[in-house]
């Protein structure tokens, strides 16, 4: 029995759920493209974005995952980008917390498009609450002896290309594919193994009023799955904000924006389509940000 629960636990662990992927992931992230992509790192010379973003997957579903992170960036000194992410995840009895650090650098290649490079490095521990775990033998010795804590150093690597109107991406997390373990007799463990973002948008102006936004994320993983996400985002007077996104295999959000001067304000709900479809309520996401102005 125990080796049942802490094999459950190991699911949660690995991420893989419904979607089989290891990272968390936003509904959102077209809005704050750092969070996918380190190379997007001070993208924008005259902004420093700050944004904090908080999402409750499969609402409904007990001990469902609940992710947060907040993030900056900013054109530091002319050609270099730096950034910096802090984020919190959790799943059940399972947290995972950490800190990551970027540095990017631009390179002009004419007088509209740029190509950047950016890295990441990323600090995060594992910890595994056993207190609040039911089980039958509180003395098996794989539950005592195995640790509750694993400290885990990752990397991302990125590459950005962007114009005025538009931009292509690609992205590779979790670059070390190191192994999680928490050292529980080999039970709960899970390679991280790498994944591919190929990203990329562009902005239409359908009339004075209205401008266009359609984008697509394609995900990767060396374990063979993809995923992909269409999106097409609507905005009114660079007020308000109306979106539709599709998720393969997953769900299809629903998104609301609202902007004043410097500041954005999002919401999305996702309709889950996937095999959780009648035993959760979707989830929710709220995206909140602040545009300063670059004073470096």
């Amino acid at each position: 029995m125990m080796k049942k629960i802490l094999l459950i636990a190991a699911s949660i662990l690995a991420f893989n759920g419904i979607y089989a992927q290891q990272l968390p992931f936003f509904s959102q992230y077209m809005h704050n493209l750092y969070s996918i992509n380190p190379a997007a790192t001070g993208y924008n010379e005259e902004e420093l974005p700050i944004a904090f973003s908080a999402r409750k997957q499969w609402a409904g579903f007990p001990e469902s995952p609940a992710v947060q992170y907040l993030s900056a960036h900013i054109r530091a000194y002319k050609a270099m980008g730096a950034g910096t992410k802090i984020i919190n995840y959790k799943a059940g009895p399972l947290r995972k917390t950490g800190a990551e650090l970027t540095y990017s650098y631009h390179f002009n290649l004419n007088d509209d498009l740029k190509l950047s490079l950016g890295l990441s490095g990323l600090f995060y521990q594992f910890y595994l609450d056993k207190s609040g775990m039911n089980v039958e033998q509180e003395h098996d010795l794989v539950f005592l002896n195995g640790s509750d804590k694993m400290f885990v150093v990752d990397a991302i690597f990125g590459t950005y290309l962007y114009g005025k109107n538009y931009y292509a991406g690609l992205s590779v997390p979790q670059l070390v594919n190191r192994n999680v373990d928490l050292k529980t007799d080999d039970i709960i463990q899970e390679k991280q193994v790498r994944h591919y973002y190929i990203h990329g948008g562009f902005n239409y102006d359908l009339n004075e009023d209205i401008t266009f936004h359609p984008s697509v994320l394609v995900k990767l993983m060396e374990s063979g799955l993809y995923q992909v996400d269409l999106n097409a985002i609507a905005e009114y007077e660079e007020t308000f904000l109306l979106g539709l996104s599709f998720r393969t295999s997953d769900a299809i959000a629903v998104q609301l924006g609202y902007k004043y001067l410097d500041f954005q304000f999002g919401y999305s709900y996702d309709i889950t389509i996937g095999g959780l479809r009648g035993n959760a309520f979707g989830s929710h996401e709220v995206l909140l940000m602040y545009r300063l102005k670059n004073f470096l």
